[in-house]
């Protein structure tokens, strides 16, 4: 009995999850589909507005498959360092940051779409060592710091976001590293920890503008429980904003472009005050356990409900009363300070969102990738009571940390089975690109009139797995159709994400030839028969 309890003291356990965890980040990454928002970081990356994304590719003309993956190939496109940048903080951005490192990333590294999700995971390697020196001066333990990496290491919360070609991770890393240097400026008052906690600050910042929640965080805790360091830490809050500031002027001269891009945050009816709450609640439990995608199954009528709901809310259920007891445990046990400096990490963001949604009926607390940010609180929490039990020899709930670790693991593989996870009705994509991958030579005429435009039509050309499709991106006005068409080899031809005025247009030239597919699960689609 004594060996097991100096075996959880020991660091070699929490090593060898952490080296799990670290696997398990590569394991099937390019295997999920490629999804709209990581389509826009590289649209972002090259420097190129989204809005003149379309206008490189001729109109009328018929390009080969390759001609489109060149365009998101950026090494192959030329483009200067200079001119990403420059385009990049051109245009309205709120994450600039972000794309900046993955400009010089893709020369590196490479412009593979699988490049772009290894900088996530590069960036969560990075994030491991300051999260347990964040533990470990937050707490005075090494334990602690071995407890808290080896948590975060096989989140299946944080792996799915490692995965992703998406600022997420990165703007975490910053978040941590931010925390550790405020507790390094506390102990020890240097202005080298100042000039780097400002410096790390703005790039919060730049990475995401909602970084100024935990700014305000700090500030709050500077107020009331360092008052010493009051003057100089409003000092170097005047640095991050002068810092920041051109953003701002940025984001707010293109405010009516940003709000237009967030509305699909808001739905029509009114958002009840406790639909928010829950979406917290499941939110802070799929950071240990994800078992179940709760988009899909909130999507099932109630008679085709998941076969493993019921295993899924008796999870979460445990997860949750885990949390509780670890917010009770704290706030009895430890030090009044540290309580209030991760509640000040945590709160502001929750209250934020809450306040947000009840007030322009949004669904953002639904959104859980919005809430990375508040994620390392939450680690830390939970962190305290399994360290100290650890730590009292407790075996039982040492073995209660194990399961959780287990369940974390068990989550990742079962995430990484799935094509898309907590996106939101993605298996359209997957099912267009299966059925233009089945055609032996296929041509596609689109308009890019489906949803957003062309950003979802090359999420399904990514999926695409051949490389013999040919697509020709037509005028909804092109006259002539079948005359350009008629000395054309083509198994099949399909007019795909088309507009209305386009469809309209074929169905006139085309007659009888042109029929609707009503093949389940794609997108309106069309098929020309001209043989």
């Amino acid at each position: 009995m004594k060996t097991i309890k100096q075996f959880f003291l020991g660091p070699y356990l929490y090593i060898f999850i952490v080296l799990i965890g670290i696997t398990l980040k590569f394991y099937r990454i390019d295997q999920k589909l490629f999804w709209f928002d990581e389509v826009c970081t590289v649209q972002h990356t090259s420097g190129i507005p989204d809005c003149e994304y379309p206008g490189l590719i001729p109109l009328n003309e018929i390009k080969n498959i390759s001609f489109y993956n060149d365009l998101y190939h950026l090494n192959k496109q030329n483009y200067t360092i200079t001119a990403q940048l420059k385009g990049l903080f051109s245009s309205t951005q709120l994450t600039p940051l972000h794309y900046s490192f993955l400009i010089f990333w893709q020369r590196i590294v490479g412009d593979d779409y699988f490049d772009f999700r290894l900088f996530g995971v590069f960036i969560f390697i990075l994030t491991l060592p300051f999260f347990f020196l964040l533990a470990k001066i937050l707490y005075k333990s090494n334990l602690a710091g071995w407890v808290a990496v080896s948590m975060y290491a096989v989140s299946p919360y944080i792996n799915l976001f490692s995965q992703e070609a998406r600022y997420y991770i990165l703007w975490s890393f910053f978040l941590i590293v931010l925390h550790y240097l405020l507790l390094q400026v506390i102990q020890h008052k240097s202005i080298r920890w100042w000039i780097t906690y400002s410096l790390i600050a703005v790039f919060a910042m730049y990475t995401s503008p909602f970084s100024g929640i935990i700014i305000f965080g700090h500030f709050i805790y500077i107020w009331f429980f360092k008052k010493d360091l009051r003057l100089v830490y409003n000092i170097n809050l005047l640095f991050i904003f002068v810092a920041y500031l051109p953003w701002i002027y940025s984001i707010f001269i293109h405010r009516g472009e940003i709000f237009s891009s967030l509305s699909w945050h808001s739905i029509d009816q009114s958002v009840p005050f406790w639909m928010p709450l829950m979406g917290q609640i499941l939110y802070m439990i799929s950071i240990f356990v994800s078992k179940l995608d709760y988009f899909e199954a909130f999507d099932q009528p109630s008679d085709n409900l998941p076969h493993g709901l019921l295993c899924a809310f008796i999870l979460n259920l445990l997860v949750l009363t885990l949390l509780v007891i670890s917010f009770i445990y704290l706030f009895r046990k430890s030090k009044k300070e540290t309580n209030y400096f991760l509640l000040l990490i945590i709160l502001p963001g929750f209250i934020l969102f809450y306040m947000l949604d009840i007030t322009r009926n949004g669904i953002t607390s639904w959104w859980w990738r919005y809430f990375i940010f508040t994620s390392a609180g939450i680690f830390l929490v939970v962190t305290y009571f399994f360290f100290k039990k650890i730590e009292q020899g407790n075996l039982f709930y040492s073995a209660i940390y194990v399961g959780l670790v287990i369940m974390g693991i068990i989550s990742i593989l079962a995430i990484s089975k799935s094509r898309n996870w907590y996106i939101g009705r993605q298996q359209v994509y997957i099912e267009d690109a299966h059925l233009i991958s089945k055609a032996e030579k296929p041509l596609l005429i689109t308009d890019y009139a489906f949803r957003t435009g062309m950003v979802d039509f090359m999420v399904v050309l990514i999926e695409c797995k051949s490389e013999n499709v040919d697509i020709l991106r037509a005028d909804p006005d092109i006259e002539n159709m079948e005359e350009k068409l008629s000395h054309k080899d083509y198994a099949e031809i399909y007019v795909i994400h088309a507009s209305e005025k386009l469809v309209e247009n074929l169905k006139s030239q085309f007659g009888e030839k042109m029929e609707a597919l009503k093949v389940e699960g794609i997108s309106p689609m069309w098929q020309i028969n001209i043989n």
